[in-house]
């Protein structure tokens, strides 16, 4: 597939799954295939993804506040027109203090003109007005409780994706220092990378200082000695999993004359011999692969 192609596709997906703009989109991925530079695809597509995690909790977080304060009016606006009701005050001006003043006043007038009427301390402790209130404030804080829960819950969601998109920087820092066997083709190349990102984002992440400790479940992750995995070590041991890496030839053993350009000092004899030495994860990827040739030519020849 050209590189045309893979652009427009991945261009599609950018735009329909993250919202990024036509001209975002031009930038981190550009239309010539000799202007595409890995390192600065993957910052600047975190970089877009971060800025449009912000958004959404910010949206969150505005939408908490409007949502507290219209549930505030709305309980506060329904308890002031059953006082008003109850007392029969036909003032629709009158709200919070005000109203209550204006309830104590009336009842204290009819109290002086009629001694059946109650009074301030018997209004207040009157059981119809405790049960009126305890209600009305039972109603508010389980309202306010589920909008707490819901923020805390978007603000933490949003917390742990800004934690890892540092800790997927890092993790392609100590991957790539690995010098792993990856396609030529760089878009198959950062597809490879994030099978590994995948596998790193099962975890939690503890910052501490300029690194990282890995949690499973809240709790440090450790060896079978009882020792704190590093985030280092977990990204390793993650990534041989995975994938084959490159190896420095051993310039203190050179090749034998006749020994086919490989590292292991001499060729396969036999099909057993050539069948542990290809399969031998010591030997690299590319010495295997001059040995595979070498021996289909024998087998041809």
């Amino acid at each position: 597939m050209s590189y045309t192609k893979l652009r427009q596709q991945l261009a599609e997906g950018l735009k329909t799954a993250y919202k990024i703009s036509e001209d975002d989109i031009a930038t981190i991925l550009p239309e010539k295939e000799e202007d595409f530079k890995e390192g600065e695809f993957l910052t600047s597509f975190l970089e877009q993804d971060k800025n449009r995690v912000e958004a959404i909790n910010q949206k969150g977080k505005d939408k908490f506040e409007q949502g507290y304060s219209k549930g505030k009016k709305e309980v506060l606006s329904s308890f002031e027109t059953e006082i008003k009701e109850h007392f029969n005050i036909d003032d629709d001006d009158l709200i919070g203090i005000d109203l209550v003043k204006k309830v104590v006043e009336s009842n204290s007038q009819k109290s002086k003109s009629d001694p059946t009427k109650l009074t301030e301390e018997e209004l207040k402790s009157h059981p119809s007005v405790i049960k009126m209130l305890s209600e009305k404030e039972k109603t508010w804080k389980e309202e306010k409780k589920q909008l707490e829960e819901g923020f805390a819950e978007k603000l933490g969601q949003f917390n742990k994706e800004k934690v890892f998109n540092t800790v997927s920087k890092r993790a392609l820092t100590f991957f790539e220092a690995m010098n792993p066997v990856l396609s030529a083709d760089p878009v198959k190349a950062q597809n490879q990378k994030n099978i590994l990102l995948e596998q790193i984002k099962g975890f939690e992440f503890q910052e501490d200082g300029d690194d990282f400790i890995p949690l499973k479940d809240g709790k440090r992750i450790e060896d079978q000695h009882g020792h704190g995995i590093s985030f280092e070590s977990l990204v390793k041991d993650t990534a041989k999993q995975w994938f084959d890496f490159k190896q420095a030839d051993d310039r203190s053993n050179p090749n034998p004359p006749g020994g086919g350009g490989t590292g292991s000092g001499h060729k396969p004899k036999t099909v057993e011999e050539y069948s542990k030495m290809v399969t031998n994860r010591d030997i690299p990827l590319e010495e295997r692969q001059k040995i595979k040739e070498e021996w289909n030519k024998q087998a041809a020849s």
